[in-house]
């Protein structure tokens, strides 16, 4: 890996990532050794996030007048401080009264806050912000259904800065106080080089499978999106490995783009870290985080498990034949020494958390176990002790845009908060679900996407949650299942065109085409598109949910493995035993597999029993000639 320079040709932007680290340490430290009182932390974590942010991102920049105007909004932002602390007893009292003065500090703030944010993460989540707020103010002027009181100014900024409910609410502190660690977690981690080592044990693992190189991608880009807070990031950092090798075996350029992009916004699904989101999840729902995780093991594994199978299909349809064997990376006692790099900091978390430790305490087992490997099982560690110095610095980076996201989420929740059309949006989509289950769960669905697309995924599950999963749970959905409903499709808009903004960063890596690899990345992720719907009606399958059932699991299971094989040999378009599939056996195996997902017996009972009498009975035929691509 080449190591990110901690200094910057511009100074600003050097003394930006040193902030950085200082942010990191800082977290570590309050985590360890100190408590701070709530309203400091999170006014002091926005702030720092603010500075760090302002300093290290060039996006948008205009030479000096950009730095000009950087330096505005810090001092914009100075100036808001001085005004939340002076009120700061009357907000814990409750004898808050919004002057002019506190007003025009507040607008200040959030100015500062929405514009940076677009540094980090594009206009997308600056823009939501904006229209949710002009909604609120124009509420006795809009049409229809669209109708409300409205708000005025000095509502809605008590609510957004001068409280604990907007910017700096619930929100902000739980990220402050269980997410951010796992930034720097993370970060450390791909210091450590325990993504090179887990990239070369996926491969020597999965070398003798037709599509090895791609299913060592999937793998390598699971354990890795999970523990980052964008899909895009983790896309940028392993895609340049795994996305070069996927393409050397003979898969398309599209394919091979299609493949990063669905294993890593899979990863942000995957236990035990989820992209942090497992922590704010466990806080919505009122659940021990042990649990969530629990819930979310077994729809995460059919996600891959489908993935693996379009894989496979389509290795097949190519006639992609495995690597000859003296090709094939051979594995040594030192890779499996050095596969601890990734796996020990992973079970000492797991082993904090099953402990009783809480998620900061947990994170920070794992930060210090993946810092002592690395220094045990890496010579380059060792020699060049500045690799933490610059994992601090990346995961702070990390953090601190995070911690703007969730910020810029805040002013949503004040402008949602004022004029209750969360409420509104609810109660439309639970009056759908008092006639059918099926139309408030698709409406949803699309609910999610679109308030997804362009966030990354904490930022998206946030405001999805808030805005969605209310309606699915009045509509009888269990409440685990409900959350788990939406996140899955805040991740899948990722994916999801026109905006796939995952597709337009692999794309490039690939040199394919962004709209072309989100149609092949959303083809090759159907089973983690309806896997959210299996366990709507199934929810035995999240082991934790009410009602849990051994016969409904096992149940749901064999269905689950029968659209697997029948979807993706049918999407695929190639079967192992058949070789390549002509349109009506592809016709058949996709009616086949989507009955299988049905939750009624009569429905899938007859297609499982169909899928086996394929298995046990079809013919081995020799593949045809692969097509040219």
């Amino acid at each position: 890996m080449t190591d990110t320079p901690l200094a910057p040709a511009n100074p600003l932007q050097s003394f930006g990532r040193a902030l950085a680290v200082v942010f990191s340490l800082l977290i570590i430290s309050v985590i360890a050794f100190f408590v701070i009182d709530e309203a400091n932390a999170r006014f002091g974590v926005m702030a720092i996030s603010l500075a760090v942010v302002a300093l290290t991102s060039d996006k948008g920049r205009m030479g000096r007048l950009g730095w000009a105007l950087d330096l505005g909004l810090v001092l914009a932002f100075l100036y808001s401080a001085i005004w939340f602390f002076r009120v700061k007893e009357e907000l814990y009292t409750g004898f808050f009264t919004a002057t002019p003065e506190n007003i025009v500090a507040g607008l200040a703030g959030m100015l500062a806050i929405l514009v940076l944010s677009t540094r980090a993460w594009g206009v997308s989540l600056a823009i939501m912000a904006v229209v949710f707020v002009l909604f609120g103010f124009a509420g006795p002027y809009m049409p229809g259904i669209l109708e409300h009181f409205g708000m005025d100014m000095a509502g809605f900024m008590q609510i957004g800065w001068y409280s604990f409910d907007g910017v700096f609410g619930r929100v902000t502190g739980l990220v402050a106080d269980n997410v951010l660690i796992f930034l720097i977690f993370g970060a450390v981690l791909e210091r450590t080089g325990a993504g090179e080592s887990l990239i070369h044990l996926s491969t020597a693992l999965t070398a003798r499978i037709r599509g090895g190189a791609a299913h060592a991608a999937i793998v390598a880009s699971a354990v890795f999106g999970m523990m980052s807070g964008s899909v895009a990031a983790n896309i940028a950092g392993t895609g340049v490995f795994t996305i070069p090798m996927i393409k050397r075996q003979g898969f398309s350029k599209n394919f091979a783009g299609a493949v990063e992009t669905a294993a890593s916004s899979g990863g942000q699904l995957t236990p035990p870290i989820m992209a942090a989101a497992v922590f704010v999840m466990a806080d919505l729902v009122g659940m021990p985080f042990v649990m969530v995780m629990a819930a979310a093991a077994i729809p995460a594994l059919f996600k891959y498990i489908g993935l693996f199978a379009q894989v496979y299909a389509e290795a097949i349809r190519l006639d992609i034949k495995n690597l000859p064997e003296d090709q094939i990376p051979q594995i040594t006692k030192r890779d499996w020494l050095n596969s601890a790099l990734v796996f020990v900091p992973i079970g000492a978390l797991m082993v904090a958390f099953i402990s009783g430790k809480s998620p900061a305490m947990a994170g920070l087992f794992g930060l210090v176990t993946a810092i002592i490997m690395g220094a045990l099982l890496n010579p380059d560690f060792r020699r060049e002790p500045k690799r933490i110095v610059h994992a601090f610095a990346d995961g702070g980076v990390s953090a601190a845009q995070i911690i703007l996201a969730v910020g810029v989420i805040g002013i949503v929740l004040a402008g949602v908060n004022e004029t209750g059309v969360a409420i509104r949006f609810a109660t439309s989509i639970a009056a759908a679900g008092e006639s059918s289950l099926i139309l408030a769960l698709i409406l949803a669905m699309f609910g999610a996407l679109i308030l997804g697309m362009g966030l990354p995924t904490l930022p998206a599950y946030l405001i999805i949650a808030i805005m969605i999963a209310p309606a699915i749970i009045k509509a009888g959905v269990e409440p685990i299942a409900a959350h788990m409903f939406v996140l899955y499709f805040a991740v899948y808009s990722s994916i999801v065109p026109p905006i796939a903004y995952g597709c337009y960063v692999a794309a490039p890596i690939a040199g394919g085409n962004p709209l072309a690899t989100s149609f092949v990345a959303l083809r090759i992720s159907v089973i983690g598109l309806v896997v959210p719907y299996v366990f709507v009606y199934s929810p035995s399958i999240l082991l934790v949910a009410d009602g849990f059932s051994w016969v409904e699991f096992a149940c749901t299971v064999l269905r689950l493995l029968a659209a697997v094989w029948m979807l993706a040999s049918a999407l695929g378009g190639a079967d192992p035993r058949l070789g390549r599939l002509g349109t009506g056996q592809r016709s058949i195996r996709l009616v086949v597999g989507a009955a299988a997902m049905m939750p009624l017996i009569y429905i899938w009972a007859p297609a499982v029993i169909a899928t086996l009498a394929v298995g046990l009975f079809s013919k081995t035929t020799a593949p045809a000639v692969p097509l040219r691509h």
